[in-house]
């Protein structure tokens, strides 16, 4: 039996033996040049690999040699994990391994890859001291793990085999099992047949192996076969073996080649592994498609190549050409060399010594021409220990930091989360504190808007804006039809036309509109105090269409008072339709405000999806039953107006019909008839005045009812707009179970238990979210302890 993995074939009471090679070397003077700085070469993990590998790749063109390996003297150690330091650091890689995070911190590993039938399995074999089945394929179906530990002198060898999570992504899209989680086996000693019968188990069992081609079949499984051997005699180290690079679909699904070309592809990707390339030495390397992948994404000073089967070879000068970095195909070379190992075949016996065949064989022309230390197994081990021994003990502070990092991203999107609610008192009052931040930005949003950056959330300063919008609205286009001279000062009129009957100047006025003439008119007639004749006014036409309605109920010359009241009903008409347009904007103007209100005390994503919509709910029910509260207020009050008999008890009506009967007298006193001709009988003039002036006349009526009806109109829409701002939009805004201001703790305190249930329950998604961040920091905590106790156990040691 071969010697367990880097555990030196030779072992004394002083421990692991050192071997030295001394290589006489004369140095160039470009060599001379440039040896300060390759002496002074500091990365940590070049100074192993420099104890290791001694010189650069020999055999190699010199400007290919690497500087990280000078071509002096240098010692090999054997067993690069046997200081204390190591063991605690290898240690902690492995159980930072096992716990579950270790895709995402880049943990240093040797991935062995490999074709097909390349010799991969007995090369495995041949380092770690397992049985694998040679030739049968079954273990390369799944990625497998092999970690080996050295325990105390006279404990017991021991081996424990199981199955865990996959460690890259899943490509093959299998129908998820979980059933591989309950698998463990236990044994002290672990023989050929007893590790085919567990393979064999593990393959159909709880892998689901079902080799084949078709719908149903399964030739491979995602996940990892743990294989854990601990021991005296043992050493420290971890690999990886990978299933076999294929590149052609025989015997299995096309899509299965897919899956195993991204797992082969993605742990060869990770920065931190090493990847050892086996290669067929029995097959032209140009043909083997593994080395042509690793060459394209693997950085040559993480890739290791092995020819296998070399004792088959009948014309080895190919390969030691390449081994030996002699090849004219550069591409071929390795940065480190290639190893040339020799398999077991199934005619060697149980005792058969691969290290004795391995020196027969390579200590023999033409082998020599390789370095001796690529030459054999034990050499490829020794080589590999080293590597992963300085990658570890390099990535090591890095690890640390990414798992910190992880840590602290995923408390942070745990925090984002919220705490589970299990308890109504939880519930509550957590709806407390979200309605509460609400209720904060409403209250500014009306009385210190000026606290709020967002110009959105100014309620106050928005609504004001649509009142006044709405009184302008209402004042340019709530009549029906057009007032005959609205913009007319009836006194400022009365002024103008007294100052010019008596012919004096005007006093200043504030209306620059009104220019009188620089002298009085010398025909009366001439004068007009009014834009329009009173019958090309539509408002004249209407007055008079009722009049000839409603005066056939009154005797000649007096008007019925109805013809005001249906008048002044047809000129406010558009009132109600201006009214309800405004209470639609001020509708907007809160929903807007609330829902981003809502929007910054709970996020509408995440944990709080559920309360945000369960309280923009709320909101609309709050928005709909306060609209329909305004909106029937404004109607009814609507309906009031419409129904009431018009009075008033506003001082100012009387003064204004006043004026405007005195400006239409004056009018009249300008324009009289003069008394010539037909009038020039003083009875006939008389007549002509009477009729001209007296109010009884048809087209005086007209006059006084449409002024009465402006008067009364324009003193009823102040009061009109008034009520709407002041008591129906100021109560829509402001009422304590309105959109704004109903969300408050009196209102959450008010909520029965199944309905604080229904808004502050977490939504199956969050639930979901909670577990896989709790399971995720509950393994990165672990993953910190690890670190942290293998830093603390070092420090006094010096080498971490």
């Amino acid at each position: 039996m071969a010697p367990s993995f880097i555990e030196a074939s030779e072992s004394s009471k002083q421990g692991v033996r050192q071997f030295t090679f001394r290589m006489p070397h004369k140095r160039s003077s470009d060599e001379e040049s440039g040896a300060s700085e390759n002496e002074a070469w500091s990365d940590n993990e070049s100074q192993v690999d420099s104890s290791a590998s001694g010189a650069s790749s020999p055999g190699l063109a010199p400007e290919t040699r690497s500087p990280q390996f000078p071509p002096h003297s240098r010692d090999i150690t054997e067993n690069p994990f046997d200081s204390e330091s190591s063991r605690i650091l290898f240690d902690a890689i492995d159980q930072l391994q096992s716990c579950g995070v270790s895709e995402k911190l880049d943990i240093p590993q040797l991935v062995i890859v490999g074709g097909q039938s390349t010799g991969k399995s007995s090369l495995l074999q041949s380092l770690t001291d397992i049985p694998f089945p040679v030739g049968s394929g079954c273990c390369t179906r799944f990625a497998t793990r092999i970690v080996s530990r050295r325990t105390a002198q006279g404990s017991n060898n021991a081996v424990r085999i199981t199955i865990s999570d996959p460690e890259v992504k899943d490509s093959f899209n299998y129908p998820p099992d979980s059933g591989y989680k309950k698998y463990e086996y236990n044994c002290s000693r672990l023989g050929v047949e007893d590790f085919q019968v567990i393979v064999d188990e593990i393959s159909t069992k709880y892998m689901g192996i079902k080799a084949g081609e078709g719908e149903g079949k399964k030739n491979f499984a995602s996940q990892v076969l743990r294989i854990e051997l601990s021991g005296p005699s043992r050493s420290h180290f971890s690999i990886l073996d990978v299933p076999g690079y294929i590149t052609n679909a025989y015997k299995v699904n096309e899509e299965e080649i897919h899956g195993i070309t991204q797992m082969v592809k993605a742990y060869m990707k990770q920065p931190a592994n090493i990847v050892v390339c086996v290669a067929d030495a029995t097959t032209d390397l140009a043909n083997q498609g593994i080395f042509r992948l690793a060459s394209k994404i693997v950085d040559e000073k993480r890739l290791v190549g092995v020819f296998t089967k070399c004792d088959r070879l009948t014309d080895p000068s190919e390969v030691i050409s390449i081994a030996s970095g002699n090849s004219t195909m550069r591409s071929k070379t390795m940065r480190d060399g290639w190893f040339v190992v020799r398999n077991r075949i199934d005619t060697d016996g149980a005792d058969f010594d691969l290290d004795e065949a391995e020196r027969k064989l390579f200590d023999e022309a033409p082998w020599t021409k390789i370095r001796s230390d690529r030459r054999s197994t034990k050499s490829l081990r020794i080589f590999l220990g080293n590597l992963l021994c300085a990658r570890i003990r390099s990535r090591f502070p890095a690890i640390q930091e990414r798992v910190s990092g992880l840590l602290e991203i995923a408390e942070t999107d745990r925090k984002a989360l919220g705490d589970d609610r299990p308890e109504h008192n939880q519930r509550q009052q957590y709806l407390k504190d979200v309605v509460e931040r609400y209720h904060t930005m409403a209250v500014q949003s009306l009385k210190c808007p000026g606290y709020l950056s967002d110009e959105d959330l100014r309620v106050r300063g928005l609504v004001r804006g649509a009142n006044e919008t709405f009184a302008a609205e209402m004042r340019d286009e709530g009549h029906h039809l057009n007032f005959q001279d609205p913009d007319v000062s009836p006194s400022e009129k009365i002024i103008e036309i007294v100052s010019v009957i008596e012919g004096k100047s005007l006093p200043p006025q504030g209306d620059s509109s009104i220019t009188p003439p620089s002298t009085p008119p010398r025909n009366r007639r001439q004068h007009a105090t009014l834009q329009a004749e009173p019958r090309e006014l539509p408002i004249f036409t209407q007055i008079h269409q009722q009049l000839n309605i409603w005066q056939t109920t009154e005797l000649p010359g007096f008007v019925n008072t109805k013809v005001i009241e249906v008048c002044y009903h047809q000129q406010s008409s558009p009132w109600l339709r201006i009214a309800q347009d405004h209470l639609a904007t001020v509708r907007t103007i809160i929903e807007d405000a609330s829902q981003k209100m809502l929007e910054s005390a709970c996020k509408p994503g995440g944990s709080s999806s559920v309360v945000f919509e369960e309280l923009s709910e709320v909101l609309r029910r709050f928005q709909n039953r306060t609209m329909e509260r305004a909106t029937k207020e404004l109607e009814e009050h609507w309906r009031r107006e419409r129904e009431s008999p018009l009075q008033t008890t506003d001082k100012r009506f009387e003064k204004l019909v006043s004026e405007h009967r005195q400006l239409r007298l004056l009018n009249a006193w300008t324009t009289m008839p003069t008394q010539t001709g037909d009038l020039a009988e003083l009875s006939a003039y008389h007549l002509a005045m009477f009729k001209h002036i007296h109010h009884s006349m048809e087209e005086n009526m007209m006059n006084d009812v449409h002024d009465v009806i402006e008067v009364y109109y324009q003193l009823s829409l102040d009061s009109f707009i008034r009520h709407v701002i002041n008591d129906i939009v100021e109560n829509f805004v402001t009422c304590l179970e309105g959109p704004l201001m109903g969300l408050s703790t009196d209102w959450v305190l008010a909520l029965p238990e199944e309905e604080v249930q229904q808004l502050a329950r977490d939504d199956d998604e969050t639930v979901r979210k909670r577990a896989h961040y709790d399971d995720v920091i509950r393994r990165l905590e672990e993953a910190s302890a690890i670190v942290a106790r293998a830093r603390s156990q070092t420090r006094g040691l010096g080498e971490v």
